[in-house]
């Protein structure tokens, strides 16, 4: 079976794929007429991101279709270097899919023009997706035991990156509400304290702080966020576009040395 795709938006198609790529660079996507979404997570569980687009977005497509189609590729940094290939923007595409156990199963990407035509190998069918369900999505991206939230932009992640540098053998950040004598939300290092913002809202104590490792900034895209800080989390959604990200915070074992939490959305 085959779905044709009228047209590809280039930009938009590369920018869903490279939002996952952060993560993991095997790509698990899902397809439906009205929306294309995947979700990918760290090996360890500390980390997990939905990324969300609608379907016309990336692509332009009149041929009728009501089933999800399943897509996966091992590698996704392939399709962003398949589509640079193209120097005009009016690329086309195919889906070559087949019925897997009542699901529908893509086994070839295929990109094309009047001068060039790239096939790309979807992955084993076989494989089992990341295909999280609502109540596991909500045990994910939900802020119960929500402590305090703020808004991040980029300029606060250009100053986060920049105070890493002072600590660099330091592998750990603090997140913390208030200072004595000051209000606001700091990012705390072995030698520094920076205000990154002065407006947010408490919600638990009146004072919080979290600990949260330094590798997990790469994995914002250049987005502002909503952050909402938990016990045991950190919830990101995206002020820009349908993505979520949630990070583990770490906890202190019985010696005080610093452990990864993992996040518990599997029900």
């Amino acid at each position: 079976m085959e779905l044709k795709i009228d047209s590809i938006n280039v930009k938009e198609f590369q920018n869903f794929i490279d939002k996952l790529l952060a993560i993991d660079k095997f790509i698990f996507m899902k397809m439906s007429s009205t929306e294309a979404s995947s979700s990918v997570y760290f090996a360890q569980r500390d980390a997990v991101k939905q990324v969300t687009i609608e379907t016309n977005k990336i692509f332009t497509i009149t041929e009728k279709f009501s089933d999800i189609i399943k897509i996966s590729f091992f590698d996704g940094s392939r399709i962003i270097d398949a589509l640079s290939q193209f120097s005009t923007d009016d690329i086309k595409g195919k889906i070559i899919y087949q019925k897997h156990g009542g699901e529908l199963i893509a086994s070839d990407f295929i990109v094309y023009n009047d001068f060039l035509e790239i096939k790309l190998f979807c992955s084993d069918p076989s494989l089992n997706f990341m295909d999280m369900n609502d109540e596991e999505k909500s045990r994910a991206f939900g802020t119960s035991g929500a402590l305090f939230e703020f808004e991040l932009g980029l300029d606060h992640v250009e100053k986060m990156k920049s105070l890493f540098k002072l600590d660099k053998e330091k592998e750990t950040f603090i997140i913390q509400s208030k200072m004595p004598g000051k209000d606001g939300i700091f990012i705390v290092g072995s030698n520094y304290n920076q205000i990154l913002t002065s407006a947010y809202k408490s919600i638990g104590k009146d004072s919080d702080k979290v600990t949260v490792y330094k590798k997990y900034l790469p994995l914002l895209d250049k987005e502002s966020y909503n952050v909402t800080v938990c016990e045991n989390k950190v919830v990101l959604k995206s002020n820009e576009s349908k993505t979520y990200l949630t990070i583990a915070v770490c906890v202190l074992d019985e010696e005080n040395d610093v452990e990864l939490d993992s996040i518990d959305y599997e029900v």
